[in-house]
């Protein structure tokens, strides 16, 4: 993995944030953190993101509708949706927009640092 690789961490939840910042660090990754899908979009970082790292569950914008405002920009950066919730309608909507993963929370560190690998892969 590149340490060129920006990963982008969108997630309403203060420590989960910080988790997966540490989490890429000691991988070797460089991320930046978001509270919000709207502060991601509106950072002006999509152009340097080759990864977004997004809950599903967060006020205002969900991680689904980032994933869908992305694809209607025409954008190609691959999204990881983690979730602490598991009812199947969600779980289904997450899965119809096509994450390169979709992880329940609490989740393994190493499954992550797995999927980030394999969506930086591609």
């Amino acid at each position: 993995m590149s340490s060129e690789s920006l990963i982008s961490v969108v997630d309403d939840d203060a420590s989960v944030r910080t988790a997966v910042l540490s989490l890429l660090r000691s991988v070797g990754l460089k991320g930046l953190a978001f509270e919000s899908a709207e502060a991601f979009l509106e950072s002006g970082e999509l152009t340097s993101t080759r990864l977004v790292i997004t809950d599903i569950h967060m006020p205002g914008m969900s991680g689904i509708d980032l994933k869908q405002t992305l694809d209607a920009r025409g954008s190609k950066v691959p999204v990881i949706m983690i979730t602490a919730r598991s009812d199947a309608s969600v779980m289904e909507r997450a899965l119809a927009c096509k994450p390169s993963c979709l992880l329940k929370k609490p989740f393994d560190s190493d499954e992550l640092v797995a999927c980030v690998e394999r969506a930086l892969a591609v």
